[in-house]
């Protein structure tokens, strides 16, 4: 029996490989991965902080972040580490990604709770340890075999550094001080954005992490005020307003007081939605441009800003 499971392995092994092989060489791929260039993308790493480039990025144009750390119909899968490489081959800058916990206290990146629909794995995350994790293949977008294997979080921190930004998600196996220690080990304090999805969790990061960028959910200033009375600061503030519709006063008074509009609008509504929002979330990082609807003029401004001293 134990002779089968490792000939089983490693013939899914194999096959994955000669799966990615072919991918390789398949003229189809590179289309698939082509990015638009019709519209003007941004040059250089990220190397400065987030909120720099939150603060430099013209008022018509939005960041694109990669949503799961991928881009569907890609050959691709998500939260990997070859994925993540692809994002920043073609300039994209920000990917929003899910981080794990393993039994073992491995931290990984990964977003569902068991293995199964996404990889060659089974059972819960939780349950698995790193020794077993590191033989697992990951699935593509597709349900395909890739050649990924699950990536730790401190691997994607230091592929990340310089090049690209991160949105952490954090699964409920994942503890935030864990994820918060591996995130400053790696020097990437201010090239992250931490997501909140309730007050609650909103102020524990707060006072965890006072020096990183929060993702909030708010619809009013009225909320804008009780998460500063929980001891958000504003000047970390990013306020998430999923699908829409969206409110134009509040986006308004937002943008008055210096906070952030994140969004995930519908694929019919993402040219209106390029101005009111600073970063907006996409199943398609590698169908769109790195930054939405920055003209040749407010290219000028926004390369020029980036190279002021902050």
């Amino acid at each position: 029996m134990k002779n089968q499971k490792i000939w089983r392995h490693l013939c899914v092994a194999t096959l994955a490989l000669s799966i990615a092989a072919c991918k390789a060489g398949d003229s189809t791929s590179s289309e698939r991965h082509a990015v638009n260039t019709d519209s003007i993308s941004t040059t250089g790493p990220a190397s400065i902080s987030l909120r720099k480039q939150f603060a430099c990025l013209p008022k018509e144009a939005a960041f694109t972040a990669a949503h799961r750390g991928t881009s569907k119909k890609s050959g691709l899968a998500e939260n990997s580490a070859g994925s993540l490489k692809t994002l920043i081959e073609h300039g994209v800058l920000i990917a929003e990604v899910d981080v794990a916990g393993l039994k073992d206290g491995t931290l990984v990146l990964f977003h569902d709770g068991v293995w199964d629909e996404k990889s060659t794995g089974k059972g819960p995350v939780a349950s698995s340890n790193w020794d077993q994790v590191q033989n697992f293949l990951l699935l593509d977008t597709e349900g395909d075999f890739s050649s990924d294997r699950p990536v730790k979080l401190s691997d994607a921190l230091s592929l990340a550094k310089n090049t690209l930004y991160l949105e952490i998600d954090f699964k409920s196996s994942a503890r935030y001080e864990d994820v918060i220690g591996a995130v400053r080990d790696a020097g990437m304090s201010d090239h992250v954005l931490l997501i909140a999805y309730n007050d609650g969790q909103a102020k524990k990061l707060a006072s965890l992490a006072p020096e990183m960028m929060l993702s909030v959910g708010a619809k009013s200033m009225e909320d804008i005020k009780h998460l500063e009375q929980a001891g958000v600061k504003r000047e970390n503030m990013a306020v998430w307003m999923g699908r829409g519709p969206y409110d134009a006063a509040f986006i308004a008074a937002l943008d008055e007081a210096g906070i952030e509009v994140l969004a995930w609008p519908n694929r019919d509504a993402e040219k209106s939605t390029t101005g009111p929002a600073t970063l907006m979330v996409t199943d398609y990082a590698l169908k769109t441009t790195p930054i939405r609807g920055l003209s040749a003029e407010g290219r000028k401004a926004y390369e020029a800003c980036l190279q002021t001293k902050s």
